[in-house]
């Protein structure tokens, strides 16, 4: 029987089955590296969190976005499921949903503590940066896979350790969800034989990621309508894509469950409630393009022109940068984008348009809004600097076979 492998050009079979002793010395080094991670932040978070004095008091006359998240996460560990000192649904709130059951969960299992939180979050943190490196690593040379590894915990510290994980903002939760999300909807590509699967378990864990963070729901269906269209487009079947539809929604389903539990009435007024908008297009013409703008350089980096005390982040522009160049340079070659690739880019893009147009705290937490979205720029940036290209050609072998076979 013909494998996959076997339809690879013989130097990529050999390459498969030898490799040099450097890049293996390189991978296992990487592997160590993200193996020590989470432990490494979860010291450092503790060390920061000692003597673990909580810093959230509720209740305040001028409560934050963490004082609503222990409200909330107390009403769950004290009253139940349903957080029944909301009475109304999911609106007009913090949107992080899932956020406040995973605060709870905290509690439940630490004690009522926000420090205990917050050195939670510093180890989910160093796992989210391991995860992502898996996620990615075959996709990268092995000196690229190093350098992304270290890139990645460098930006990960400088942005999200310093600014939020001392906080109680639901971005935290996204950063372990995201890798995760990579993880199953690639493997879901270039396995043929788990295709079904790992796309259910990539549309639950979108689900998942909407309850987190709303801003991500265009993403969440421009990916699901891209799926679609390839499969669609391949003349593949209709009901691999509909599963990862039916995970996402599955995924979605806990704030309609929790509202109608505590309302009687199921709603999805976590995304449907757009009273938080800013509302740029009613602007004047020329307001509207100086806002926007504005807004764009500060994603860029250039985060001075709209919040002067913020210094500027050239890792930002350098990111932005590479991001863009990589899809002109694949088309001035000719090459198209891999399947995954597209996928990643119409994330980001369905992510970062609606946060330029939409969001009011832009600015907030050290760019909160931009940073979430920063790994997934990472690893098509690195892509432009240390593709490898040995997984496609084995995904599209693996491709023919099953044609083949069928």
């Amino acid at each position: 029987m013909t494998t996959g492998e076997d339809c690879l050009p013989a130097e990529a079979r050999a390459g498969a089955v030898t490799a040099p002793v450097g890049p293996l010395r390189l991978e296992s080094i990487s592997t160590a590296i993200a193996a020590f991670l989470p432990l490494a932040f979860l010291a450092i978070g503790a060390l920061r969190a000692y003597p673990f004095a909580d810093d959230v008091s509720i209740p305040t006359s001028t409560p934050d976005d963490w004082h609503t998240y222990k409200q909330l996460a107390l009403s769950v560990v004290r009253d139940g499921l349903s957080m029944p000192a909301l009475a109304t649904s999911y609106a007009g709130l913090p949107h992080g949903f899932l956020y406040v059951y995973f605060v709870a969960l905290v509690f439940a299992v630490l004690g009522v503590n926000s420090t205990y939180v917050y050195v939670v979050q510093s180890f989910a943190l160093g796992l989210s940066i391991s995860l992502t490196y898996l996620a990615v690593r075959r996709r990268l040379t092995p000196v690229g896979g190093l350098t992304f590894l270290l890139t990645l915990a460098a930006l990960m510290y400088v942005d999200v350790f310093r600014h939020l994980t001392f906080r109680l903002l639901s971005e935290n939760l996204y950063f372990l969800l995201y890798p995760l999300l990579f993880i199953v909807l690639f493997r879901s590509i270039e396995r043929a034989d788990r295709t079904c699967r790992d796309l259910f378990l990539a549309g639950v864990v979108l689900g998942l990621i909407v309850l987190t963070r709303p801003s991500f729901i265009l993403s969440a269906a421009m990916v699901i309508a891209a799926v679609w269209i390839h499969s669609f487009a391949r003349k593949r079947r209709w009901w691999a894509p509909a599963l990862l539809f039916l995970g996402t929604a599955l995924g979605a389903s806990g704030v309609v469950a929790r509202d109608y539990a505590a309302t009687g009435r199921a709603t999805f007024d976590i995304v449907t409630n757009t009273s938080d908008w800013a509302r740029m297009w009613n602007l004047p013409a020329i307001q509207f393009l100086t806002a926007l703008v504005e807004r764009s350089l500060f994603v860029f980096g250039l985060t001075n022109v709209i919040a002067p005390a913020y210094r500027l982040r050239p890792h930002w522009m350098i990111l932005w940068l590479l991001w863009a160049t990589y899809p002109v340079l694949k088309l001035s070659k000719r090459q198209p984008l891999e399947f995954w690739e597209l996928l990643l880019y119409i994330y980001v893009t369905c992510y970062i348009g609606p946060v330029l147009l939409v969001a009011a705290d832009l600015t907030s937490y050290g760019g909160r809004m931009v940073i979430a979205i920063l790994p997934a720029v990472l690893v098509l940036a690195f892509r432009l600097l240390f593709a490898d290209n040995y997984l496609g050609q084995l995904s599209d072998a693996r491709l023919i076979e099953t044609h083949v076979r069928h």
